[in-house]
């Protein structure tokens, strides 16, 4: 078995352009699948800036120091998540198991940091990555549909390091009743997107109400 190093770029410095290339290599497979993603299309200083405020975690091989894979997060310490995206892998090591041996350390170390929750979307017709959530611990939470993407997305949550005494609203993600939380929140995640938004993703009569209702409770808590 391949061993992997994995770190934070903030320990171990990675050119920005290895980064752009490996992103854009692991995604191509979305795209022979038909799933348009900015990914593959993106140059590289959205890169840069996308990643300037996250954890980007990576994986290099132990003995070559080659580059395999990449993982970014956006923290969230007050809500105690790290949401998960970009998740590539370089084509030539696929089913080697890098992923999940990757998220395996950075579950590790988030949770330490104490973080509770891992989230992540993917692509509901992108299977694979579907599988390979459930696989990793994740449940199926949430609905969403995007006006710039030609497919609907699942969201996914990890619990990770439940906080009983501080929130206790994670007794209802402990092993045995967390599937059925789970499947609440993907029902009420999936209603809420029906009434809101068209198949296309864009907003319905409803979801632009609902929109204009939350803009304005946002700019009252702030004045």
């Amino acid at each position: 078995m391949r061993q992997i190093i994995v770190s934070t770029t903030k320990e171990t410095a990675v050119p920005i352009e290895q980064l752009h290339k490996l992103r854009k290599d692991a995604f191509m497979q979305w795209e022979e699948a038909g799933l348009h993603t900015e990914v593959t299309h993106s140059p590289l200083n959205a890169l840069a800036y996308y990643i300037r405020d996250k954890a980007v975690f990576v994986a290099h091989d132990a003995q070559t120091g080659e580059l395999l894979a990449m993982h970014t997060f956006r923290l969230n310490k007050r809500r105690g998540t790290a949401s998960g995206a970009n998740l590539a892998v370089a084509p030539h090591v696929k089913h080697e198991g890098i992923g999940s041996r990757m998220l395996w350390e950075e579950t590790e170390r988030l949770r330490k940091a104490g973080y509770r929750f891992m989230k992540e979307y993917t692509a509901i017709p992108a299977k694979w990555s579907v599988k390979w959530h459930l696989k990793n611990g994740y449940y199926i939470t949430g609905y969403k549909r995007s006006e710039k993407d030609n497919y609907s997305s699942y969201a996914f949550c990890k619990p990770i390091a439940l906080d009983f005494f501080h929130h206790p609203t994670d007794l209802f993600w402990v092993r045995p009743i967390a599937p059925y939380t789970a499947c609440l929140h993907y029902f009420v995640s999936y209603i809420i997107t029906c009434v809101c938004k068209t198949r296309s993703g864009r907003l319905t009569a409803i979801g632009r109400m609902a929109k204009y209702l939350l803009n304005r409770i946002r700019s009252l808590r702030q004045s």
